[in-house]
């Protein structure tokens, strides 16, 4: 475990991320298994193929010897960031609170969401109410994590899929582009619910979270920051058009990024076409680009990173990163504001990257 002089050290580090403070080489770290949560929650797993996932399914109890065992895995790791829990990051929690069905599958190790295709009319009064059992559900997770954390390590919210998975989730994926042609008022009022269905949890999590070293924590990115952060996302932005992305959705993530003092975007490669749109949201203090399967290497995301630290923003990279990827980043980006985390199955695969913490930037 870190002692109170490494913990302090690592905020210090964070502290000058944020600043954006010179510095001689970046935030390096490390996530365990990121991209299949499901794996760290054997009681999930014991559950039928396509089963129904229901807030009767998931008492907080039987989950936190699992992610005590998880933390300590994770925090006796050599790296630079903060290592804490989460509410089960697998579980999409809004679209299960905005009332869309979501089942377990065991094959692909992840839980999936069933769009639920409502109509305008029961759209028309979206929002979140406080009785909703989902989202009592998440907020008892988050007061046993709490509880159970004592203080040892942060307690944050794991991620929220954005306006345009929530649009797609509650109107159906085609259905939604259809709607905006025919409906734009619509999807551009629909959007607005989204947002502050959005910043309503985040704000109600917030009220259960209790500060760590002064500050608050995003896992999924093992992020600190010195105040409330909300996290954006927008992956179904990667089949909306620019003018379609800024006529409707723009204004509601403008407007749920200004509404707290720390914001993050989560982009893949398939978005960054929309990279200007999400720079000109000036409240936007921090982007975190994936590095995925399939997608855009390193060396082709490149210029993207680069403009984004041209804008004078944070920069969070995530993914299978190699020792050749970070080669060709030391050369190319400016360690201030930078922090990249090596996504590995397992610890064993970390000796691979022995040293790389130690080596010089630009």
């Amino acid at each position: 475990m870190n002692d109170q002089r490494q913990v302090e050290d690592k905020i210090r580090a964070y502290q000058k991320f944020w600043q954006r403070e010179e510095v001689s080489r970046p935030l390096i770290g490390f996530d365990i298994g990121g991209f299949f949560s499901l794996r760290r929650f054997p009681a999930l797993c014991e559950l039928e193929d396509g089963a129904v996932l229901s807030p009767e399914l998931l008492a907080p109890e039987n989950y936190l010897a699992e992610y005590e065992a998880f933390y300590r895995r994770s925090a006796a790791i050599a790296d630079d960031l903060i290592k804490g829990v989460a509410p089960i990051p697998a579980i999409p929690w809004i679209e299960a609170m905005l009332g869309c069905q979501v089942r377990i599958s065991q094959a692909s190790q992840s839980i999936w969401v069933e769009e639920r295709n409502a109509s305008w009319e029961e759209l028309e009064t979206l929002q979140l109410e406080d009785d909703n059992p989902w989202l009592l559900t998440y907020l008892d997770f988050l007061a046993a994590l709490e509880r159970q954390a004592e203080g040892r390590y942060p307690v944050g919210q794991p991620f929220f899929r954005g306006i345009t998975d929530l649009i797609g989730a509650l109107r159906g994926h085609n259905q939604a582009l259809i709607d905006c042609l025919e409906q734009p008022q619509r999807i551009r009022r629909l959007a607005h619910q989204c947002a502050d269905v959005l910043s309503d949890v985040t704000r109600k999590q917030y009220e259960v979270i209790q500060p760590y070293q002064d500050g608050y924590f995003v896992e999924q990115f093992s992020l600190w920051s010195p105040d409330i952060t909300v996290r954006l996302q927008e992956d179904a932005s990667a089949i909306y058009s620019p003018r379609l992305y800024r006529d409707l959705i723009q204004d509601a993530d403008r407007a749920l990024a200004g509404a707290f003092p720390y914001s993050l975007i989560h982009l893949h490669s398939s978005s960054l076409f929309l990279l200007d749109d999400f720079l000109a949201i000036t409240d936007m203090d921090a982007f975190e680009v994936n590095k995925d399967v399939g997608g855009l290497s390193v060396e082709e995301m490149l210029p993207f990173f680069q403009t984004i630290q041209a804008h004078d923003r944070c920069l969070v990279i995530r993914g299978e990163l190699t020792r050749e990827d970070i080669a060709v980043m030391q050369n190319q980006l400016s360690p201030n504001g930078l922090l990249l985390q090596i996504v590995v199955d397992q610890v064993s695969a970390i000796d691979q990257y022995q040293g790389i913490r130690e080596i010089a930037w630009g």
